[in-house]
C-alpha cells in the first residue's frame, strides 16, 4: 500500500488529510508505505499517473498497480466501513 503525500505544502487542508489518512491507517495496523512527491517531479507524475487525473494532489493511496483513490473516497470507506475493499486487501 502507497500513500502519496508531500511534507512540502503551504496548504493546511493538505497536511491535515495526509496525517488523518496515516493516522487511520496506523490505528488499524495497516502497513503502508509513505511516498513523499515534493522530494522528486517523476514521483508526482507517478501519482497522477495512477490517479488518472493530471491534477490529482495528495494524499492519494494506491494499492500496487490498483489505484484506491483519494483522500474523500477514503474517509468515505473508513464512514462506511468499507475499508479493507477500498484498500483492495479483501
Amino acid at each position: 500500500l502507497k500513500v502519496y503525500s508531500t511534507s512540502v505544502t503551504g496548504s493546511r487542508e493538505i497536511k491535515s488529510q495526509q496525517s488523518e489518512v496515516t493516522r487511520i491507517l496506523d490505528g488499524k495496523n495497516i502497513k503502508y508505505e509513505l511516498v513523499d512527491i515534493s522530494q522528486d517531479n517523476a514521483l508526482r507524475e507517478e501519482m497522477r499517473a495512477k490517479a488518472g487525473n493530471p491534477k490529482a494532489i495528495p494524499p492519494q493511496i494506491v494499492n500496487g498497480d490498483q489505484y484506491c483513490g483519494d483522500y474523500e473516497l477514503f474517509v468515505e470507506a473508513v464512514e462506511q466501513n468499507t475499508l479493507q475493499e477500498f484498500l483492495k486487501l479483501a
